[in-house]
């Protein structure tokens, strides 16, 4: 038996932005036994296939660039995997990039994520303020839906507003984090979140 692990790359969205990570979980499960795919499994009582996930997309949020591993009990070529994959999946869900990997190489973690929104023109000179603020601070505390405080300075690693489109690149981090709910609420977008802007995740960047 010839074991290959393979990175994929897929889009989420339209509808798809709607249903929670757990839920995307279920999906995928369902999809590569449509796919009818060699997923290898794991030893002991209750074997599960062999599948990870770099990180979880925020509810509501659509992406261009997620990522997941898998592990197959055949060597495929990545063509062959993707033109399976797109087969058996559902509007919304789009595979399209499958890359093998050295079996030795360790599990790709999360180092950033970019991601662009619209911001009504109505509200981009006051962002505009915000922005230059936020990067000129070395610390900015925000208060998390959990009721913890964060420095969500750190964690953006870029920030520009590129003419209606804001642009931000923010680290994976490990522990409490600010995210994009938090950001928006310092540039005082989060009343706009889901009303008038609809993040969008442009890359995945893995280390």
């Amino acid at each position: 038996m010839v074991r290959r692990r393979y990175r994929l790359r897929f889009r989420k969205k339209g509808n798809l932005c709607f249903i929670g990570h757990r839920d995307l979980l279920r999906a995928m499960e369902r999809l590569l036994r449509r796919a009818d795919l060699p997923v290898a499994k794991s030893q002991g009582f209750h074997p599960k296939p062999k599948v990870s996930y770099i990180s979880a997309l925020p509810l509501g949020f659509a992406s261009d660039d997620e990522a997941m591993e898998l592990v197959l009990d055949e060597d495929w070529a990545p063509e062959t995997l993707l033109e399976r994959m797109n087969a058996a999946s559902v509007p919304g869900l789009e595979f399209w990039q499958a890359t093998p990997l050295d079996d030795k190489a360790p599990k790709a973690q999360a180092a950033a994520f970019e991601y662009e929104m619209a911001v009504p023109e109505s509200k981009r000179e006051a962002a505009s303020a915000k922005i230059a603020e936020f990067l000129a601070a070395t610390s900015v505390e925000v208060v998390k839906s959990n009721g913890k405080t964060v420095d969500a300075r750190p964690a953006v690693l870029e920030m520009a507003l590129d003419g209606g489109t804001l642009r931000m690149k923010i680290a994976a981090q490990d522990g409490p984090e600010a995210g994009v709910r938090e950001i928006l609420s310092v540039l005082e977008l989060d009343g706009e979140l889901f009303r008038s802007i609809f993040p969008n995740r442009t890359a995945t960047l893995v280390k």
